[in-house]
């Protein structure tokens, strides 16, 4: 029976043999779906904090309508719901005015970094970081003075006024998202969402 023992010593050695192959060849792939996870997880969580943050701010925009402050405090709101995000990894938050519930500016320079006369509003995240109420403030007449950062399209333009039909008042934010591992090509992901809401009708 020598011989019967010694084939199941020599099958176990190669079953041994076959393990540790099986392992070098699957080891990579499985730590590339884990990396793959993390990476996903990451952007997906950044990508609920850019729809909260843009929900947030058209709400309190809308609520504002055509408020002196109006951008200066839905800023603020933005700000508050993205703060688990660095402001040097936000891109631009643009307020702007939208054709129907669920559009687009009407403009594509403003999503490209373009303030546009009566169309939006663009603000950096170095802006948001540092910005103050004294930063929109100033009006001349019914307008907003040239050195405020909301003149392109005035707060105090807006149209709020139930029997015109008030403005549709848009919240477009752009981040970007670094990739935690570096294993994937490129630095990272541009991730934006937007929300839009009709402006509270005033009588």
């Amino acid at each position: 029976m020598t011989w019967l023992h010694d084939l199941h010593r020599r099958r176990r050695a190669g079953d041994r043999g076959a393990a540790l192959v099986e392992m070098i060849l699957f080891t990579p792939l499985l730590v590339m779906i884990a990396i793959g996870i993390l990476e996903y997880g990451l952007a997906w969580r950044d990508s609920i904090t850019v729809a909260g943050a843009s929900r947030a701010g058209a709400r309190v925009g809308s609520n504002a309508g055509n408020d002196r402050l109006a951008d200066y405090n839905t800023l603020l709101a933005v700000q508050a719901a993205i703060a688990s995000i660095p402001s040097a990894r936000v891109n631009l938050v643009v307020i702007y005015k939208a054709n129907s519930s669920n559009g687009d500016p009407t403009d594509a320079r403003c999503t490209a970094g373009t303030a546009v006369a009566n169309v939006c509003n663009v603000y950096t995240g170095s802006q948001l970081a540092s910005m103050t109420a004294a930063n929109f403030s100033g009006t001349s007449g019914s307008t907003c003075s040239s050195s405020s950062w909301d003149a392109p399209w005035c707060p105090l333009g807006r149209q709020s006024q139930q029997s015109i039909g008030a403005d549709y008042l848009g919240i477009w934010v752009s981040i970007s998202h670094p990739y935690v591992t570096r294993i994937f090509p490129g630095n990272g992901l541009t991730i934006t969402d937007k929300a839009v809401m009709r402006l509270e009708p005033r009588v």
